[in-house]
C-alpha cells in the first residue's frame, strides 16, 4: 500500500472479485430501461486517492456519492443522461461507486486514527452498502409511493389532462385505497383502482412528480445509507464480508441531509419504510435511540431526548402513525400503531399512547418530576380520544392510567387522583 494513495493493484483485484459476486447477487434488480436511464457520475481517481487529515469530509465528493446512490435506487432521478451519451454497463457504474464509497469510508477510518486492516475494513463496509441496493431500492420505491398521500399530487397539469371532472374526483376516497395498498404491500391494488376510474396513467405521473420534486423520500434514502454504515456483522448476500460501524461518515451524511432538506435524522434512528415526510423543509428531527415504524405520515415535528444518560431516551413511534405539524415528542415516549397526534401537541416523559388513540390539537401530556421522587408513567389505553387543548399530567409516583376507549373532553385538565385514576377538571 502506497503511503500517498488509498488504491493499489491489490485493492483493484479484491474489488473486482467482489464486484463479480455483487452483480450475481443483484441480478434482476434492474430492468433494461432502468439500466439505460442510470448514470453514475465519476470522480477523478487522483482526487479520490488523496489521503486527507482529520477534516476528511470532502462535501463535493459526498454529494456526488449520495447522488449516485439516488441513481441506484431510482435510475434517472438525479444524474440526467444526455440523449446522445453512451450507456455504460451496470458493472462500470457500480465499480465507480465502489471506489467512491471505499475512499470515503477509508478517509473516515484514517481520521479516527485507525490503521492495520483499515483498507480491508473500508472495502468490506463499501460492499456491505452495495449489497443493500435491492433493499434500498425497494424501500425508496415504497417511500415514494407513500408520498401519494399528498392530495397535491393531483396538480394543475394532471387535472387538466384527467378524464374525470373535479367534482367526481372530490368524491373519491383515494387515501383509503392508498392505505390498503401500503398495508398489503400491493401497489397493483392502487393501480387497479385507478384503472377502474379511467385514471391509470395518473399513477406514473404522480410517482414521477414525487421522484422529481418531493424531498422526503430523498432524505430517507440519505438516512438509509447513513444507517447502513452504523451496522455490524456479516453482510446479507455475502457472509464472507464483515461490516463494522464507520466513524464520522454517517453523521456527515445526516448533516448533509439536514442542510439540503431540513430533516435532521440521526443515522442511528431506526426507521421503517412506506413513510411520508411531509413538508420536510419546515424541519423534522429524530434522535439516536428513536424508532419510527412503517407507513407513518410525519409533518414537521421534533422527536427529541430528555435524559443525558446513554439509554433509550428518544420516542418510539409505531406503524401507520400520523404526527401533525409542530408536534414535540420528548423522551422515551411510546406511540402505538395507528395513533394520531394532532398539531402543536407536546408529549414528554414516561408516556405510553395506545394503538388507535386520537390526540387533538394543542394538547399537553407529560410526567412532571416533583422533588426527588420520579413520577409514574401516563398510560393512554387503546382507542382513547383526547380533546384539543387538554392537559394530562402526572406528578404522582403511581402510574396514571386512562382506560381503553375513554373520551377526554376538549380543554380538560387531567391529573392523578392519588390512586392511579384520572381526575378531570374543565378549563
Amino acid at each position: 500500500m502506497s503511503s500517498s494513495t488509498l488504491f493499489d493493484s491489490r485493492y483493484a483485484r479484491h474489488r473486482n472479485a467482489l464486484l463479480d459476486e455483487l452483480l450475481i447477487y443483484i441480478r434482476g434488480t434492474y430492468v433494461a430501461e432502468e439500466e439505460a436511464a442510470m448514470r453514475i457520475e465519476s470522480v477523478d481517481p487522483e482526487l479520490l486517492a488523496q489521503r486527507s487529515g482529520r477534516g476528511f469530509v470532502n462535501r463535493d465528493i459526498l454529494e456526488t456519492v449520495l447522488g449516485n446512490l439516488l441513481e441506484c435506487v431510482a435510475p434517472g432521478s438525479h444524474n440526467a443522461r444526455m440523449p446522445d451519451s453512451r450507456c455504460e454497463p451496470l458493472r462500470h457504474g457500480l465499480r465507480e461507486l465502489a471506489d467512491q464509497l471505499y475512499a470515503m469510508i477509508a478517509q473516515s477510518l484514517l481520521a479516527a486514527g485507525e490503521s492495520g486492516d483499515m483498507e480491508e475494513r473500508a472495502l468490506h463496509n463499501a460492499f456491505g452498502l452495495l449489497y443493500e441496493l435491492p433493499h434500498l431500492k425497494q424501500r425508496a420505491l415504497w417511500n415514494r409511493f407513500a408520498s401519494l398521500r399528498d392530495p397535491a399530487v393531483w396538480d394543475a397539469y394532471l387535472m387538466h389532462n384527467c378524464p374525470q371532472h373535479s367534482a367526481g374526483l372530490a368524491a373519491v376516497d383515494f387515501a383509503a385505497e392508498l392505505e390498503r395498498s401500503i398495508r398489503s404491500r400491493d401497489m397493483d391494488h392502487y393501480r387497479r383502482f385507478m384503472h377502474d376510474l379511467g385514471c391509470e396513467a395518473a399513477v406514473d405521473y404522480q410517482l414521477q412528480l414525487v421522484m422529481c420534486t418531493y424531498p422526503g423520500w430523498r432524505v430517507l434514502l440519505y438516512h438509509d445509507a447513513a444507517h447502513a454504515l452504523t451496522h455490524r456483522g456479516p453482510v446479507t448476500g455475502n457472509s464472507e464480508l464483515e461490516r463494522t460501524p464507520v466513524p464520522f461518515l454517517p453523521r456527515a451524511v445526516s448533516e448533509l441531509g439536514g442542510r439540503y432538506y431540513q430533516a435532521d435524522l440521526h443515522p442511528e434512528t431506526r426507521i421503517g419504510d412506506a413513510n411520508f415526510l411531509d413538508h420536510t423543509h419546515h424541519g423534522v428531527t429524530t434522535g439516536q435511540t428513536g424508532v419510527i415504524g412503517s407507513g407513518c405520515h410525519l409533518l414537521p415535528c421534533t422527536m427529541g431526548g430528555l435524559s443525558e444518560k446513554v439509554q433509550q431516551r428518544h420516542p418510539l413511534v409505531g406503524n401507520y402513525v400520523f404526527v401533525g405539524t409542530d408536534v414535540g415528542l420528548f423522551g422515551s415516549v411510546r406511540i402505538g400503531d395507528d395513533a394520531v397526534v394532532g398539531p402543536n401537541t407536546e408529549i414528554h416523559g414516561n408516556v405510553e399512547v395506545g394503538s388507535t388513540c386520537r390526540i387533538g390539537a394543542s394538547a399537553f401530556i407529560g410526567t412532571i418530576k416533583s422533588g426527588d421522587a420520579m413520577p409514574g408513567r401516563i398510560r393512554l389505553g387503546e382507542g382513547v380520544r383526547v380533546g384539543a387543548g387538554t392537559i394530562v399530567e402526572n406528578s404522582s409516583r403511581l402510574d396514571l392510567v386512562i382506560p381503553d376507549y375513554a373520551e377526554v373532553p376538549a380543554r380538560s385538565h387531567v391529573t392523578n387522583d392519588g390512586f392511579g385514576r384520572p381526575c378531570y377538571t374543565r378549563g
